[in-house]
């Protein structure tokens, strides 16, 4: 069994700390910086927030610039409303920011 150092686990924090502000960041810029439903009518942030059943501080906390821990299905909920698939949504982000993000 591989157990982790006290130092380990600080360095995994500071790394997924950095990884969920650019994910969060990366959302936020392709699909919270103007709200639509899903006839592409401009709606508020409410009513977004309700369309996806999530709460406007949810997606205040996700246009952070510092972002969160955000939980996959907040991902999942955003990626639903707008009928986009985890996998395109995974594979943008990857492309723009690789896959060792932190370094």
């Amino acid at each position: 069994m591989d157990v982790k150092s006290d130092t380990d686990k600080e360095m995994f924090n500071k790394e997924n700390a950095i990884l969920n502000k650019h994910l969060c960041n990366f959302i936020a810029s392709k699909f919270l910086l103007i709200y639509k439903d899903q006839n592409g009518f401009i709606i508020s942030q409410n009513k977004y927030a309700a369309l996806c059943g999530l709460s406007s501080s949810t997606l205040s906390k996700l246009k952070s610039s510092n972002g969160y821990d955000v939980p996959m299905t907040t991902i999942y909920n955003i990626c639903r409303q707008e009928k986009y698939s985890l996998k395109s949504l995974f594979d943008e982000f990857e492309e723009k920011h690789g896959i060792n993000i932190p370094n």
